[in-house]
């Protein structure tokens, strides 16, 4: 039997094996099958024979291979019959079978997922179980007694693990059907007949690690036969049965110990006599003073406190080298893979990982599309955020009509009338479609229909796979279609791929298989759905396969590299933690001999070690600040355990504990970029100061002066410019119509009662919540809420609006919205103030000005009227040119005066009616209902009168005048009023 030949770690894999299949057939290949653990190996090492000097050419190439595909192979021609190979859904399907047999067999089948809705998941575990027991090669077992270490569903299948894993292989072979993992597993069974079949070949198993159970049978019987020869990429200690192994090479240490074989370590393709290094610790095979250790390795570390600092410091770093040849990046995670193209040198880039589908735009798209029918009203009613995400696709805009895209027309008016209308909406109707702004032509109008019917209605009511297949069949037909797609999918190649990874590996899975016709709920069948997309990966080709190269950490292996960059190196990343399975836990995979979390990290472990000490320079990148996003990542990340170790390694060589940021570890510091704190306030340019001019020739409301008062800068962006709030669907209640509802019921409700004297007993509690609920029935805001929410504002009104009708004083109400208005010189122009009374009585002590507030009431303190000075400080202020603008002034004024509403009515009523109010108050709606004056019963009527009369029209004088000669409008930053402000984006004073 052959020797293991260990190929050093420090020496590129490949072209040792080239140069040993050399020295070993003397370059004729006839007769010889190499095989590795990855299909791409093949194409380095044909690379590797072509550019080797004096080995005559041309030639006959060996037989190269994958394990999978050459041990499925063989395993399938141990089979009865050439066997069906079966995709996932076909398999869950006949464990299905399975498990209800033996749910009718069993005498307590409570905990047995029975039912073909709660068994899919499980379905799924379980055939990913039974694919790792064919892989390696060990029969299942009977776990019982596991309730409480596990969920009942998964207790309950472990307790005839070994029962159903049994009937499936032997119904598999009844019926001339297989799996990857059953042809491995047959293969292995059968390995010394399998052997004898190659008995005349010479064979050689090339970087194998930690191959599988079944794997390892194979190839030992193989080995036993004296026709393999296995080469190994590792620790040349491995060649001492005394040496101290490094600790990632543990397995392969163990696997030299069950085949009783020896290793010798290889050089120029030959057995290379070795020597041993002495020392304190026992000796150690080493080939030169370096191999043993990374201590000759050029380390640098960079740490920092996020992606973008990494990606900073990478993008020096490549910038700094010397040259980009035989240079890898190493990313531990496919989402790193978008940020880092961003960086990469305008140069031949060889990318030789795959790009989630997941992460894909189409998959974005058919999430959208998911999400439209799980938070549907009812058929047909979808809700309007997710419809406005669907209108916003890109994949939909940029169909075509000749070459025109009317749909980036027609969906932007559709989302404009989406916004206005309700929360659920009926995309097909009229109302949805909003008024176009050009009339669209009549194959416009019916791409939209054909574009809203693929993505909507056709997933409506599927039930079973094939029928969500060709739902989804039909969206890859649409974005397909040649007279509508354009040059698209040849512009945007990631995206191409998807979307034939979609339709070619997807649909059929959905469409063909035992379980496509299964009626099935139809959120088993949209998490089936988002499963296989899952699964799917869009490759990139791996050209060229020299210069700078973007790998996944799997996708290195086997390659070196002279100059390595390992983007975030943190321990959730790298080597990560394993995940979660729900039927057979971590702790419990020891009972099946089925590898746990240790063999994944020592795969890890060889994996990245492999790379190090092929490389001459490591550079590792790793964040400690920004937390990870997913479930189980650490809320503040921590560097990698393979950083840990090369950092100890390096303190041990140094003989000291490395400071922060001490030389080979570098912090990465971004320029310092603070927002500058610039004023937020608008200038008053000659445009502005023109529509103000026009704001004030107009007619002047206690809303326009209320928004000055509130805040200068809110009202600058409400009335002088043309922004207008982003339009929303109010899908808790819109309070604006809430409070028109309740202004128009009071109104109607006290129009009988104009001019008679009445108190609360007068008044029908039960009548005026009648009247509310009739109106609300007719109003469009009321039939936009749920129906909860529908329930609550009636129940809500009739409580509020009760306790006002209870607390109604001794009164006769005059006039119901009464309109008011007076002018009012300031500063040489003649200003027209309005305003509409809810309702005017007159009670004992004289006039009452009535207004409803279904909102906030913010009431004037009563000792504001006695402030002489303050109203001398505001009639001194004149706003000439030149002047401040008196920002204190404004600010005291809008402390003192929350709301101007009143006191302008109060003023209005007197100038304009000739009669001074005894009072005004609001009626607060929101809470209790009662009366909150403006001056109250305590006033002095003489101040009364005098405020009226002077003070308020000095108020009103002096914010016109501020208002009309303000050279700015400053933020007055409020919390409570910012959190809701509508232009809170556009002026970002609150961010502060």
């Amino acid at each position: 039997m052959k020797p293991v030949g260990v190929i050093p770690w420090t020496e590129e894999f490949f072209g040792a094996v080239a140069r040993r299949l050399v020295a070993a057939t003397n370059g004729d290949f006839s007769n010889t099958l190499v095989i590795f653990p990855l299909r791409r190996a093949a194409r380095h090492l044909c690379d590797r024979l072509a550019a080797m000097p004096g080995l005559d050419k041309p030639l006959l190439l060996p037989e190269i291979a994958a394990v999978g595909d050459w041990a499925a192979g063989i395993g399938a021609s141990f089979a009865p019959s050439p066997p069906v190979m079966l995709d996932v859904l076909d398999r869950v399907a006949i464990l299905y079978d399975i498990v209800r047999e033996i749910t009718a067999e069993t005498d307590k089948p409570g905990d047995f997922p029975a039912d073909m809705a709660r068994f899919f998941p499980w379905g799924m575990e379980l055939s990913e179980r039974m694919e790792e027991l064919f892989r390696h090669n060990v029969p299942g077992r009977d776990l019982a007694h596991l309730e409480g270490q596990v969920m009942p569903p998964a207790a309950a299948l472990l307790s005839r693990l070994g029962t159903i894993h049994a009937r499936y292989r032997e119904r598999l072979m009844r019926e001339g059907l297989a799996t990857p993992g059953l042809c491995l597993a047959l293969a292995a069974e059968n390995a010394r007949e399998a052997a004898a079949r190659f008995a005349d070949k010479t064979l050689f198993a090339c970087g194998f690690a930690i191959p599988s159970g079944a794997e390892k049978a194979l190839f030992a019987a193989l080995w036993r036969q004296g026709n393999l020869e296995m080469l190994w990429h590792g620790d040349p200690a491995l060649a001492d049965p005394a040496g101290r192994v490094h600790f990632a090479c543990l397995e392969q240490r163990r696997w030299l110990g069950e085949l009783s074989a020896r290793a010798v370590v290889l050089a120029d393709g030959r057995p290379k006599r070795t020597r041993a290094k002495a020392g304190r610790d026992r000796p150690t095979l080493v080939l030169d003073a370096d191999a043993a250790n990374l201590s000759s390795k050029k380390l640098r570390f960079f740490e920092g406190h996020d992606l973008h600092a990494q990606l900073m410091a990478l993008e020096t770093c490549l910038t700094e080298a010397p040259d980009l040849e035989d240079t890898a990046i190493i990313l531990p995670d496919t989402g790193l893979l978008s940020p880092v193209l961003h960086i990469l040198p305008r140069k031949d880039v060889n990318i030789s990982m795959g790009y989630p589908l997941s992460r894909s735009a189409l998959a974005r798209l058919l999430e959208n599309i998911l999400t439209l029918q799980e938070t549907a009203l009812r058929p047909g009613r979808y809700h309007w955020k997710e419809l406005v995400a669907l209108l916003r696709h890109p994949y939909l805009k940029m169909l075509r009509v000749g070459e025109d895209a009317p749909l980036r027309a027609l969906f932007h008016d559709m989302e404009a009338a989406l916004r206005q209308g309700g929360a659920f909406v009926d995309p097909f109707s009229p109302e949805a479609a909003g008024e176009p702004r050009t009339p669209p032509t009549p194959e416009a109008q019916e791409l939209c229909r054909l574009a809203l019917e693929t993505c909507l209605t056709a997933f409506e009511n599927v039930e079973t796979p094939r029928a969500l297949g060709r739902a989804v069949a039909g969206l890859c037909a649409l974005l397909l279609d040649p007279g509508r797609c354009g040059d698209a999918w040849e512009r945007f190649l990631i995206d191409a791929e998807c979307l034939f990874r979609l339709a070619s590996a997807v649909v059929p899975a959905l469409t063909d298989g035992r379980l496509a016709d299964a009626v099935l709920p139809r959120d088993t069948l949209f998490s089936l759905l988002r499963r296989l997309v899952a699964d799917e990966r869009a490759p990139f080709e791996a050209e060229p396969l020299t210069g700078l190269q973007v790998l996944g950490v799997l996708e290195t292996r086997l390659l070196s590299f002279r100059r390595i960059y390992v983007l975030d190196a943190v321990e959730d990343k790298l080597p990560g933690s394993a995940p979660y399975e729900p039927l057979l836990p971590d702790p419990l995979r020891r009972l099946l001999s089925l590898p746990d979390a240790r063999e994944r990290d020592l795969v890890a472990a060889y994996n990245i070690y492999r790379l190090f000490f092929g490389a001459e320079e490591i550079t590792l990148l790793y964040r400690t600040g920004a937390p990870g996003a997913g479930l189980f990542e650490e809320a503040k990340p921590s560097r990698s355990r393979y950083v840990e170790q090369l950092l100890w390694e390096e303190e041990k060589r140094l003989g000291r504990v490395l400071a922060p940021g001490e030389p080979p570890v570098s912090l990465i510091h971004l320029p310092l970029c603070p927002i500058p704190q610039a004023d937020a306030a608008m200038p008053v340019t000659p445009a502005v100061a023109a529509r103000r001019a026009a704001c004030l020739e107009g007619k002047i409301s206690a809303t326009f002066l209320d928004a000055y008062l509130a805040c200068p800068l809110r009202f600058f962006y409400k009335y002088l410019t043309p922004l207008a709030p982003l339009a929303e669907v109010a899908e808790e209640g819109d309070p604006a119509a809430v409070g028109v509802l309740a202004h128009e019921t009071l109104r109607e409700f006290f129009t009988p009662l104009l001019g008679r004297d009445i108190d609360a007993a007068d008044l029908s509690a039960t009548a005026l919540g009648d009247l509310f609920e009739a109106r609300a029935q007719g109003d469009a805001a009321f039939a936009a809420l749920p129906p909860d929410g529908r329930l609550l504002l009636v129940r809500a009104a009739r409580a509020r609006l009760g306790a006002m009708a209870g607390a109604l004083p001794r009164t006769t109400p005059l006039f119901l919205e009464t309109e008011l208005a007076a002018s009012l010189d300031s500063g040489g122009r003649t200003c027209l103030l309005t305003g509409r009374a809810d309702r005017v009585d007159r009670r004992e002590e004289g006039v009452v000005i009535v207004d409803y507030k279904t909102g906030g009431v913010s009431g004037v303190p009563a000792d504001v009227w006695a402030d002489a000075a303050f109203f001398a400080r505001l009639g001194e202020y004149h706003g000439t040119p030149g002047t401040p603008d008196a920002p204190e002034l404004l600010e005291e004024a809008a402390v003192r005066f929350p709301s101007v509403q009143l006191p302008l009515y109060c003023w209005l009523y007197a100038a304009s009616r000739g009669e001074a109010p005894a009072d005004a108050v609001f009626v607060e709606l929101r809470e209790t209902g009662k009366e909150k004056p403006l001056f109250g019963p305590r006033c002095d009527p003489a101040l009364r009168e005098e405020a009226i009369a002077r003070r308020i029209p000095e108020l009103l004088t002096f914010l016109l005048r501020h208002l009309a000669t303000a050279t700015s409008f400053a933020p007055r930053p409020e919390p409570r009023r910012c959190a809701y402000c509508d232009y809170r984006p556009a002026c970002g004073a609150a961010m502060r």
